[in-house]
């Protein structure tokens, strides 16, 4: 499929903004660092496919930290829609699918979930993909 047809079967910047008001920001920041013609790739591939931003630990623990509130309440809304803890939801995700996410990993999501100190990790990684996974998904028709 061509790059113009699927922008053409996606939801306009507005519509997904007037959608998820309480996102605006988050979704702003997303699309100002891989563009709007990225999001279908990020939808077909995901974070780990590498998207400009979202790419070294230094920049998506910047944006992590940045975004943090926005970003927690997405993971405790979604986490509540599934029915499950954000710890038991975090835990599926990619590096931990599989195996139990351990007690530093564990004590680090508190940290950013808490507001507290968080250091450059894996945690903070997460939660910028997990963040723009789930901007990218708004987009989707």
């Amino acid at each position: 499929m061509s790059i113009n047809k699927a922008l053409n079967k996606m939801k306009k910047l507005q519509t997904v903004i007037s959608e998820n008001q309480d996102y605006k920001s988050l979704i702003n920041a997303v699309i100002n660092r891989i563009s709007i013609s990225s999001v279908n790739d990020v939808i077909n591939h995901g974070a780990s496919a590498g998207f400009s931003g979202f790419i070294y630990y230094h920049e998506t623990h910047a944006f992590a930290i940045r975004h943090r509130k926005a970003i927690t309440a997405m993971l405790k809304e979604q986490a509540a829609e599934f029915g499950s803890s954000v710890v038991e939801m975090v835990s599926g995700f990619g590096v931990f699918r599989g195996s139990k996410i351990d007690s530093d990993d564990e004590q680090e999501l508190y940290n950013y979930i808490g507001g507290g100190k968080c250091e450059q990790s894996t945690i903070t990684n997460l939660m910028a993909w997990f963040a723009l996974e789930e901007v990218c998904r708004m987009f989707d028709n």
